[in-house]
């Protein structure tokens, strides 16, 4: 009989390999094998959010460290609950694939697809084009390169063309893998002296998808290789998509001709998602963890960080202390449990950005001199707020918001503390984006 504590200590130390502190921290710190035999590997998480995202984002890397760490293949449960009540069972239905039609070096996520892709104005261009690569490989866009900062979905549509592939064209080799895997398996083929079977393993593949290119960068000899399997799929017409976070051209330390061959084909930027897009996936991860967040609370989340992951986590810690209190989610119970956060002081670019998303007005017209009250009341309540919350004076207020004269600030500052003493909807207003940005 195996032992749990040393086996599932043999399988996280390898998974804290694999992902970053903070992802290991959030997801894996507070679970615990409960039950191991070849067959069966029942794990406790702390609820059922966590078991839900574990299975849809972590659940090939855990089968294959039990693969790697103990030569066994179970099937993966999850169990949660309180202490004293029966624990609740999560199946994840998951069955490893022995030889599957894909080629991957990093676990996929099956539900990252192109449906389950939110898309917005800040990405409907890279969707398109990954979709349209995914469809018909090498007729369109080669190569692809997609770029963002941390945490927007490109990731997330690597995965969909990967997945798009072994549903519709399971005949089709693809290999996808990320940088830092790249180096390393570089790296050790070259030290047992097998490079010619690190090259098989790209020439017998009909599709490349690199990720994090960006962590090529200073690593020369592995980017000779891969500009050598670059132009090996470039002439015989196969597909390459590659990912980073920023345009070839900015990354600091990549040989000029790899550099050059990234911008042959056609490059595409994830923008920052706005304030609708992010509500749209707080309330559609809410809605798959039977999470209610109400309206108020999903758009303070959505305000709180721009990072996917990091609202991900805010989710979990919410799921928590409702199952643990049995409390319903409002704007105290989510500043409780996020309070942890850094604090950092209020400047006027946090009260701008705030008035813009809770009016729904571009920040351009929130600085501009259009005098409709659509406008104009918006741009006084910021004043007003940056007047009360900053230590800016009325000239400094002026300058910031659109070089307005100081008396047109102050008119402003008298105006809304005068209307909100007879008006409760400009109180409410006030109060509202004050909540948030406290």
């Amino acid at each position: 009989m195996l032992n749990k504590k040393n086996a599932w200590q043999r399988i996280t130390s390898s998974l804290e390999d694999d992902v970053s502190e903070l992802e290991f921290k959030t997801w894996f710190s507070d679970t615990i094998l409960r039950q191991l035999d070849p067959n069966l590997a029942v794990i406790e998480v702390p609820n059922k959010f966590v078991a839900s995202w574990l299975c849809d984002n972590y659940i090939g890397q855990i089968q294959n460290s039990f693969k790697n760490n103990l030569n066994i293949l179970p099937e993966i449960r999850f169990t949660f609950g309180m202490p004293s009540a029966t624990k609740e069972t999560y199946d994840c239905s998951y069955e490893a694939i022995k030889e599957p039609a894909y080629n991957t070096d990093h676990a996929l996520n099956a539900s990252w697809t192109f449906d389950s892709f939110i898309i917005a104005g800040s990405n409907r261009f890279a969707y398109t084009c990954a979709l349209a690569v995914a469809k018909k490989p090498a007729h369109h866009y080669n190569p692809l390169y997609l770029f963002s900062n941390l945490s927007l979905g490109k990731t997330h549509l690597l995965n969909a063309i990967v997945n798009h592939i072994h549903q519709n064209n399971k005949s089709f080799r693809v290999k996808y893998i990320t940088a830092d895997r790249f180096v390393s398996s570089f790296v050790l083929f070259s030290k047992k002296g097998k490079l010619p079977e690190f090259r098989d393993d790209y020439r017998n593949t009909d599709f490349l998808l690199l990720d994090d290119i960006h962590l090529l960068a200073g690593r020369d000899k592995s980017q000779q290789e891969f500009i050598s399997l670059f132009n090996l799929f470039y002439e015989a017409k196969k597909q390459i998509v590659v990912a980073g976070n920023k345009p070839p051209a900015q990354i600091k330390n990549l040989i000029p001709q790899l550099t050059s061959r990234l911008e042959w084909g056609l490059i595409s930027e994830i923008e920052v998602p706005d304030q609708n897009t992010k509500m749209k996936i707080i309330k559609k991860m809410s809605k798959k963890a039977n999470l209610y967040v109400p309206d108020d609370v999903t758009f303070f989340l959505a305000n709180a960080t721009n990072n996917l992951k990091t609202i991900t986590q805010y989710l979990v810690s919410l799921e928590t202390y409702t199952s643990l209190y049995k409390h319903e989610i409002d704007m105290s119970t989510v500043k409780s449990v996020i309070k942890n956060r850094q604090y950092h002081k209020i400047t006027v670019g946090d009260i701008q950005k705030l008035t813009t998303g809770y009016f729904n007005i571009s920040l351009s017209d929130l600085l501009s001199n259009k005098k409709t009250r659509k406008f104009s009341y918006p741009r006084q309540v910021a004043m007003y707020l940056t007047r009360k919350l900053t230590d800016l004076s009325f000239k400094q207020i002026g300058k910031v918001f659109g070089n307005k004269d100081h008396s047109t600030v102050i008119y402003a500052v008298k105006r809304i503390e005068t209307d909100k003493n007879v008006n409760k909807a400009v109180l409410d207003d006030i109060d509202k984006i004050q909540n948030y940005l406290s």
